[in-house]
């Protein structure tokens, strides 16, 4: 029973990469999904961390790889740069366009 609660626990934090510390951080759900979304933009090229949170059966990865960049661009009000995604249906990092904003 403890390692459920404990996994339970975990499933509702999300910590991001050490090079995302202090950036701007967000949520968002879609699809009825919750994703937490951290955005460096103290940088010459910007900078989007998406995380997944909560667990995700074998059918749902496909939607999930297709809301993360929808997440990224919702909540830093920037475009992807594209080809820049890397990651899976856990982790997905990006380089943003966010136009001199």
């Amino acid at each position: 029973m403890k390692p459920l609660l404990l996994s339970l626990m975990l499933a509702a934090c999300a910590s991001p990469d050490r090079t995302f510390w202090g950036a701007e951080a967000g949520r968002i759900t879609l699809d009825g999904r919750e994703y937490a979304v951290y955005v460096d933009r103290d940088r010459a090229r910007p900078r989007v961390q998406v995380i997944r949170l909560g667990y995700a059966r074998r059918g749902q990865h496909e939607a999930i790889l297709a809301a993360m960049p929808r997440a990224a661009e919702a909540v830093s009000g920037c475009a992807l740069v594209e080809g820049s995604v890397q990651g899976d249906s856990g982790v997905m990092d990006a380089r943003l366009d966010c136009g001199g904003v």
